[in-house]
């Protein structure tokens, strides 16, 4: 007889950067003897820890973390590839008991999760090299217009200057000549899981503040030294994982064109840019989800932990 397959409930915590995502998902999971999945694209990446604020390794021992440390920064990682990681982890520890809680403020991963990214089209890489040569001769903004002009839904969910996505959409459109957009109306969400999100946003000029002083935190910890790691490793500005607030910025620096002070104060300010992003994002597609925010951190977990698990469990 085949087996019959179950529905799985997913708590999902969500939030901008520094919102304190971190310390309230490891409390609720520790306590209930849940695992966690990380739902961030920079946390995948080795030798890339102290930038992407990875949960600290005693953290790590204390609840089992998993898409940390999945990837070398020179691989890319996408949507897709988290569906079938993030998926597959939360259906094989569903069938020994466990509950797996995402965590994390890649929105779109989550999105891409939960209603699926419709079919897949393999790249070609005629195609994609050809593109990739006029965007490095032309420029990255000569192909946004022409993917505007080709699929303008899509476009508007791009950064101009994000060539990797641009090149992939225009690829899929002149291989298959339809749009991404037009394929995405075809996804569906896993049959098999329920998903029950919390979305934390502290004020913003709290949260400003906590970035400033995150980062401030982070050229203590090394973060300085870490970057001129992973470039006696041979990574560059073109390098995928390094291509992210936090990185980008010392580029500059060692080229003598910024000071590593002024260099810090930029990593702040695209933080602050990025986390605005973040909180646009979420209000636009989980404002339901969105907790009262409480800055006793021990009543806003209890807040989230009746959100995640209402019945005190799942």
């Amino acid at each position: 007889m085949a087996k019959q397959p179950f529905h799985i409930t997913v708590p999902v915590l969500l939030g901008p950067t520094a919102a304190g995502k971190t310390a309230v998902a490891l409390q609720i999971a520790e306590t209930r003897g849940w695992e966690i999945i990380s739902c961030d694209s920079r946390q995948i990446y080795r030798h890339m820890d102290i930038g992407t604020a990875k949960p600290a390794k005693e953290e790590r021992d204390r609840v089992r973390h998993w898409l940390i440390d999945i990837a070398d920064p020179p691989e890319r990682y996408s949507a897709s590839a988290f569906i079938r990681d993030a998926g597959g982890i939360i259906r094989r520890c569903a069938e020994t008991g466990v509950v797996t809680l995402l965590c994390g403020g890649t929105g779109f991963y989550f999105e891409s999760l939960k209603k699926g990214i419709g079919p897949q089209v393999a790249s070609d890489p005629a195609v994609r090299d050809a593109l990739a040569r006029r965007a490095a001769e032309e420029g990255s903004a000569v192909l946004y217009r022409e993917l505007n002009e080709k699929d303008p839904e899509t476009a508007a969910r791009i950064h101009a200057n994000d060539v990797h996505r641009i090149v992939r959409a225009l690829s899929v459109y002149y291989q298959t000549g339809r749009k991404i957009s037009e394929l995405k109306l075809l996804a569906a969400p896993p049959a098999d899981m329920d998903f029950r999100v919390a979305v934390l946003l502290p004020p913003r000029p709290l949260l400003y503040e906590r970035i400033n002083r995150r980062v401030d935190e982070m050229l203590r910890q090394g973060l300085w030294e870490e970057f001129r790691t992973l470039r006696g490793l041979g990574y560059d500005e073109r390098t995928p994982g390094l291509q992210c607030v936090g990185y980008q910025e010392f580029f500059s620096v060692e080229q003598g064109t910024c000071s590593l002070d002024a260099a810090v104060e930029r990593i702040k300010q695209n933080s602050r840019q990025y986390a605005k992003r973040q909180i646009s994002w979420f209000r636009a597609h989980n404002r339901e989800a969105i907790v009262e925010y409480d800055e006793n951190i021990a009543a806003l977990t209890e807040r989230i932990a009746g959100v995640l698990a209402p019945d005190g469990r799942i």
